[in-house]
């Protein structure tokens, strides 16, 4: 039987050569769908590196930005906020959380170029958002007045950059000055949960150094959760210390659901269209083998009045259409497999591919063999006499 399909189908190759080209592309759009999809998934599921719960977002605009007494303002600012009864910690950074802005940095390291993220914190900031520690220890007053600036790495800088080096204690050289890495930190993803993780560098300074003027973003951990109208409290603090100042406060709950809104209203588009793609491919490829069984209604007549059963001629014609779909998966798989293999898209692991791959072509097998079913049960309808003189 599965020769006899094969030859029937190469000896249709060129009526058929349509039907496997959308196949093709349309296995490539669900590769691509699904590939999108899978990775997302995935980069949403692990761990963020951070506490979001109960913390509100302040971002600082200053009136000028040359502004005389920044630092001793910013440092007002904190010192005023953990006077209020109703907050934990008071944290300072140079980026905010749940933002697409970051901080980007290139440097050769032993040799390779490297790419990794940077932010600046006030020295408790990471421990107080809930980063975990993995080796070394948290920034300290001891780091401050040496001839290197003290830094943290994370997990991924760790393994990735330095390749295996012990990471505590190991400096970088730049062109105007030495960092030492005296921590490593699991992770630290404040683009949010649908961005992928980055090899990140921490930053401490002290509030009464002359870098504080960096720290723009203020992350107030509450001791419990709370309500909206508090903002109004808040703003007065605020604008109580710096009253020519610009300040944004938002839950960072909030920015989350907003991040996440953003990027899945896209992809919700993009879920619809490749929809629609499926259901145009789907009247197509009915249309097509509609009309091909009713060019070859006398040939089905024929192989019924030599005794072939309806159950026969059904696999028949359902058995060649899935035998383009295999040829068409196959010219598909051979095409996708570089994508991993030559790396050409980060986000496409071995894993991601295999997954993506058979998703795909099982939905196209479902489809094939949904468009195939009732134009074969017509044809098998159809009584072979009439089948004979049929024109």
């Amino acid at each position: 039987m599965l020769q006899h399909i094969a030859k029937l189908t190469w000896n249709r190759r060129k009526e058929n050569i349509l039907i496997i080209t959308e196949i093709f592309i349309t296995i490539l759009v669900l590769f691509g769908i699904t590939s999108m999809l899978a990775s997302t998934y995935n980069t949403y599921h692990k761990p963020l590196g951070f506490e979001w719960q109960d913390t509100w977002s302040i971002s600082m605009t200053p009136s000028s930005y040359q502004e005389k007494g920044m630092d001793s303002t910013i440092k007002q600012i904190a010192e005023a906020l953990q006077q209020q009864p109703e907050i934990d910690q008071v944290t300072l950074s140079s980026i905010g959380l749940f933002v697409d802005s970051a901080s980007t940095r290139g440097e050769k390291i032993d040799g390779r170029y490297s790419t990794y993220l940077l932010t600046h914190f006030s020295l408790d900031s990471p421990a107080n958002l809930g980063v975990k520690l993995v080796a070394g220890r948290w920034f300290d007053q001891q780091d401050q007045g040496q001839n290197y600036t003290a830094v943290m790495v994370n997990q991924q800088f760790a393994d990735e950059i330095l390749a295996g080096k012990e990471a505590i204690g190991y400096e970088i050289r730049y062109e105007r000055f030495t960092v030492r890495i005296v921590g490593v930190f699991e992770d630290y993803r404040h683009r949010g949960q649908l961005r992928p993780s980055m090899p990140y560098m921490f930053y401490g300074h002290p509030l009464d150094s002359s870098d504080v003027s960096r720290l723009t973003h203020i992350n107030v951990v509450f001791k419990q959760a709370q309500r909206p109208n508090y903002e109004q409290q808040l703003q007065q603090v605020l604008q109580g210390v710096a009253p020519n100042w610009n300040f944004q406060i938002n839950s960072l709950k909030d920015l989350r659901q907003q991040q996440i809104n953003l990027f899945v209203t896209p992809m919700l588009i993009l879920s619809v269209v490749v929809g629609f793609l499926l259901l145009m491919v789907a009247m197509g490829l009915f249309g097509v083998l509609w009309q091909n069984i009713n060019r070859r209604t006398q040939e089905i007549g024929l192989r019924r009045a030599l005794g072939a059963s309806e159950g026969a001629i059904q696999r028949l014609i359902i058995g060649e259409l899935l035998a383009l779909t295999g040829f068409a998966s196959l010219l598909a798989l051979v095409l996708l497999m570089q994508l991993p293999l030559l790396e050409v898209i980060d986000l496409v692991t071995w894993s991601n591919f295999w997954l993506s791959v058979t998703i795909a072509i099982s939905v196209m097998i479902l489809l094939v063999i949904s468009c195939a079913w009732y134009p074969s049960r017509m044809a098998i309808k159809m009584a072979p006499a009439d089948a004979l003189h049929y024109e």
